[in-house]
């Protein structure tokens, strides 16, 4: 088994996602199907028992990755050639989940060295899946993508990802996107009330073995738009406490009826051009 330990808090938040993707594959009936995930798990040596008492994380992880499955499914379907960028991509086996029903995507997968270097030890690979070790914020990597697929159309997926980010930051990230593609950016976005929450009452990362603090927090996707309104549109939201209300518990469902509690977590599709 693989033991490992990250730099920092934000970088192990990918195993609670690995983890909660496995055990959907012990439900009757998932929410989204990863059957690669578990085999994952079993090769790490890490205490991923103390996230069973997660239960709103463990719906909502599911529910995220398959609304942004979909999303990426759907764009695909649209054009001949598509490259489909993970931008945060953890562990998340997303190219092998999507290589068949997405024949015409190239998949890369881009985190920091030491994750990279990790998935790539850990993981198969989808056949058109190849890796880039660099922080999302540089743009040396967008220019490279854009020369090698100068034709192609551009999806990027970011998972748990923008919340530890300033907003300006994750602005200009998005503004850098922009300016280079054309294609669409599925993520997900948590509100000024979650953002404001201390991250050690979450019942996920007060696991966390380092602190892990939110940074932004959008109340409405016309705040994005907003960054600039000829190059960014909305065109989808997906309410994560408003899907599969069978599988929320009692606390789910009640937290479900507080507006900020219901708003804390969406996923949104932006069109970028």
């Amino acid at each position: 088994m693989q033991k490992i330990s990250f730099n920092d808090g934000i970088s192990e938040t990918l195993l609670i996602n690995l983890y909660f993707r496995s055990l959907e594959n012990e439900v009757k009936e998932p929410i989204l199907k990863d059957e690669f995930s578990k085999e994952i798990v079993k090769s790490i040596d890490y205490d991923f028992a103390k996230f069973d008492s997660s239960d709103l994380s463990r719906v909502g992880v599911v529910i995220r990755a398959k609304f942004i499955d979909d999303a990426l499914i759907e764009f695909a379907k649209k054009y001949d050639e598509v490259v489909i960028v993970q931008v945060g991509a953890g562990l998340d086996t997303r190219p092998l989940r999507l290589e068949a029903v997405c024949p015409n995507a190239t998949f890369y997968d881009l985190d920091l060295p030491d994750v990279i270097a990790l998935r790539d030890k850990l993981m198969p690979k989808a056949k058109k899946n190849f890796s880039i070790a660099s922080s999302m914020l540089e743009t040396a990597w967008m220019d490279e993508l854009k020369a090698k697929h100068p034709n192609a159309k551009f999806a990027f997926a970011l998972e748990g990802v923008s919340m530890y980010f300033e907003k300006e930051v994750f602005k200009e990230f998005v503004l850098n996107l922009a300016k280079r593609f054309e294609g669409i950016v599925a993520l997900d976005l948590i509100n000024k009330f979650t953002a404001n929450m201390d991250s050690r009452k979450h019942d996920t990362l007060k696991f966390m073995k380092k602190a892990v603090v939110f940074k932004m927090g959008i109340e409405d996707p016309s705040e994005v738009e907003e960054w600039d309104k000829t190059a960014i549109k909305h065109l989808k939201t997906g309410t994560m406490m408003d899907k599969h209300k069978n599988r929320w518990s009692l606390r789910g469902r009640i937290f479900g009826l507080i507006p900020a509690f219901r708003n804390s977590c969406r996923m949104f599709v932006f069109k970028i051009n």
